[in-house]
């Protein structure tokens, strides 16, 4: 028997989107194409979850920035211009804790806009050796660094691991100023922020930004694919 065609009463719609591809940990990303924003953090990250895509962490965008800046098409310079025109959000955020150093973790829940962030929850997940999470003392360096210094900054790694610290030395090395970090050295009460890279207006020096407050500021993020699973808008 001949199965009958399916009858559609509404309007059938397949969007595909680019895929940028950037090596990443010995293997390969999968970022989607066109990024989402310009807007505050929570709104880009709600837009991408909603989308059925992995939000970038800082040593995700690490790699993504760092395969742009060795690549010379109109997708690696729409990455260059986002970072001089505003933030490149990367979804790892940091608790600041007063006289002990910053508790860091990869796509932490968001509530009222910014990453919820509880110390009792972060330290658990830090005894159990949870990749997701890291915690750096204070005593590290602010403020502007050679690239080889911001390669070593131990809030620089704790943001982006050892391999996406390197990346973001070697993309803030094509600028012709220093490199800059911000940060805090001390605090004086718990303090929870978002964290995002740029070059400035003038686009003289890669700033990485780890003392954003996201209703602050705007900027965009580019989903990631979800190996294990499927993304709505995403190529097939």
């Amino acid at each position: 028997m001949t199965q009958a065609p399916t009858q559609y009463q509404g309007l059938r719609v397949e969007e595909q989107r680019t895929k940028l591809f950037a090596p990443h940990s010995g293997g390969e990303l999968t970022f989607l194409h066109p990024p989402y924003g310009p807007d505050i953090y929570a709104n880009v990250g709600l837009a991408i979850a909603k989308d059925n895509l992995k939000r970038p962490t800082m040593a995700e965008t690490a790699s993504l920035v760092d395969a742009a800046f060795n690549s010379d098409d109109g997708y690696s310079t729409e990455i260059k211009d986002i970072m001089r025109q505003a933030w490149l959000w990367a979804f790892t955020g940091t608790l600041y804790v007063p006289k002990e150093g910053a508790f860091i973790q990869d796509d932490p829940e968001t509530r009222d806009g910014m990453p919820f962030m509880d110390r009792e929850s972060l330290e658990q997940k830090l005894n159990a050796k949870d990749p997701s999470v890291r915690f750096v003392q204070f005593g590290y360096p602010i403020g502007e660094m050679s690239p080889l210094e911001l390669a070593k900054n131990p809030y620089v790694v704790g943001l982006a691991g050892e391999e996406g610290a390197e990346q973001l030395a070697r993309v803030a090395d094509k600028y012709s100023d220093k490199p800059y970090l911000w940060s805090f050295e001390s605090v004086d009460g718990n303090v929870i922020r978002v964290s995002a890279l740029n070059s400035g207006d003038l686009d003289r020096r890669l700033s990485v930004g780890g003392d954003l407050h996201g209703d602050d500021w705007v900027g965009r993020a580019f989903g990631v694919f979800k190996k294990t699973g499927e993304a709505s808008r995403a190529e097939k």
